[in-house]
């Protein structure tokens, strides 16, 4: 898994095409989400933890007008690892299928849902950097890309139709996850 999580973060087009091809590794992909989001979760932790994070969150949940944004640092590092699991494995599936149905119906790309569930499970590989404090939007950048790449190699198109399939992908999946936000933060 941690050679293909390097194939993948590398951006290699062979790898992406076994991937997208290749059912068995389902599974994988879906272990790398895991993973990478799970380190990434305890460096989001880490730096939530000294003052510069604690404010930063605190600027973000002004900014976006919800005041109990629900980061449950008292509740430790395994309350945001699980969070932060839960969310990337709902986000991954909403992303797939978005992606899968935005590509085929609107750029008439040629893909199923699983194999962008591989192909976009594997774009998340960079995401270990983020256990690193404040690597995050390095590893969000490179995620980006990678999930870009992914895109276009899964859907068998030009980079150009795989970022516009990416931005309507994403566009979904941010109204989601801030409704969700909403939604929690008025609950607890």
């Amino acid at each position: 898994m941690i050679r293909n999580m390097i194939r993948a973060s590398a951006l290699d087009l062979e790898f992406f095409n076994r991937a997208e091809r290749s059912s068995d590794m389902t599974l994988q992909a879906l272990a790398v989400v895991v993973v990478a989001n799970a380190l990434a979760a305890v460096g989001s932790w880490i730096g939530y933890e000294n003052t510069a994070g604690e404010d930063t969150w605190n600027a973000l949940r002004g900014w976006l007008g919800i005041g109990g944004f629900p980061i449950p640092a008292e509740g430790g590092v395994l309350v945001v690892v699980g969070l932060g699991i839960l969310s990337a494995v709902l986000g991954w599936v909403v992303w797939a299928a978005t992606t899968s149905l935005i590509g085929t119906r609107v750029f008439n790309g040629t893909t199923d849902v699983g194999e962008m569930l591989r192909v976009l499970g594997f774009a998340q590989a960079p995401r270990v950097i983020g256990v690193i404090p404040f690597l995050g939007p390095v590893a969000a950048v490179w995620v980006l890309v990678a999930s870009v790449v992914a895109i276009r190699e899964g859907l068998d198109f030009s980079t150009g139709r795989a970022i516009g399939t990416a931005i309507g992908g994403w566009l979904v999946w941010v109204v989601l996850q801030q409704t969700t936000s909403v939604v929690l933060a008025a609950v607890f």
